[in-house]
């Protein structure tokens, strides 16, 4: 783990690469569930979540007494989750055949903001799922990483988040990116922020492979 920047996972330049194109994905939400494991977590917890705008901060309330909880008690329980991602946090439906006939037609990347501690817990979680796509796991901006991708690849560059605000910031570095915005839960979709103007939607996986192999064949 690189202390400076809070990254775990293979250097850029090490990555292999056979492909000239490159699918970047993010892991929660887009491989791996969060929103459904992480609600029947807070349940244990004597806590609900009601998605009223597109944060979990003041979203998550006592069952008890209907008070959000404070910030370092979601965070708590999220470190929880993460701990505890290999017996909580499914595949997203649909992903691993989609992602193996992908990587037919370009190299795979996982790109996730999650704490870089549970690097080992999340590789061996993924192996265990037969996602062996090289991961990265990093609390630096997701645009500058994208960019330094991009940098070593001659193709079309996907990525793939749940979070409008991270598609942004990559397209404010590395505009020739295709963005693709797919989120596995429906809670937050009424209070989605704007997509960037040019990313696209996806609602399910099916519907994310046809627009991803679309952009990497033209």
């Amino acid at each position: 783990m690189t202390a400076r920047h809070r990254t775990a996972g293979p250097e850029i330049a090490a990555l292999p690469r056979r492909s000239n194109a490159l699918l970047v994905l993010d892991v929660d939400e887009v491989v791996l569930e969060f929103i459904a494991p992480f609600c029947r977590l807070l349940e244990e917890h004597g806590a609900r979540l009601h998605p009223e705008s597109f944060r979990l901060t003041g979203n998550v309330r006592s069952i008890a007494t209907g008070a959000a909880l404070p910030g370092p008690r979601l965070e708590a329980i999220t470190e929880q989750l993460y701990q505890e991602q290999e017996a909580r946090q499914p595949l997203v439906p649909g992903v691993r055949p989609a992602l193996e006939r992908l990587s037919e037609i370009a190299d795979i990347v996982f790109l996730t903001a999650m704490t870089p501690t549970y690097y080992d817990l999340r590789r061996r979680h993924l192996d265990d799922n037969a996602l062996t796509y090289p991961m990265i796991a990093t609390e630096r901006s997701k645009g500058a990483v994208v960019a330094e991708l991009c940098a070593a690849r001659p193709g079309p560059v996907v990525f793939v988040d749940d979070l409008p605000p991270n598609l942004a910031v990559v397209h404010r570095s590395a505009p020739e990116v295709k963005m693709l915005h797919l989120m596995a839960n429906d809670a937050f979709r009424p209070h989605l922020p704007p997509l960037p103007e040019a990313a696209l939607g996806a609602k399910d996986w099916p519907d994310a492979e046809a627009i991803i192999r679309r952009w990497i064949l033209r």
